[in-house]
């Protein structure tokens, strides 16, 4: 039973940790719009801390997805492999600097 709680956690920590990635958002961004700190957003996503509904709740507001779909991969998101994360995040990253320094020109 214990084996199973935990690896809920870790299986709504990964989903977490990939919707907020696909949508190019930090974990001190994430709670920021949850409320709460990056400390804890990371702990969630590791599977490290037990959360409430409330939380989860709060998470699935600041990822523009429903609670329900924390708990697995839903249909409209699609497993990636965190070497195609870290890329996608490079590439997030090179667009944000070429946009700045565009701003920067105006």
């Amino acid at each position: 039973m214990r084996d199973d709680r935990r690896a809920t956690r870790l299986r709504v920590g990964r989903t977490i940790r990939q919707l907020r990635r696909l949508r190019g958002l930090t974990q001190e961004r994430l709670a920021e719009l949850v409320g709460n700190t990056h400390k804890h957003i990371g702990a969630v996503e590791s599977g490290k801390t037990n959360v409430t509904i409330d939380i989860l709740t709060a998470i699935a507001a600041g990822l523009s997805v429903k609670p329900a779909d924390l708990f697995g991969p839903a249909s409209h998101v699609s497993p990636l492999t965190e070497r195609e994360l870290e890329q996608i995040e490079q590439a997030l990253l090179v667009v944000r600097r070429a946009m700045k320094a565009v701003r920067q020109r105006d």
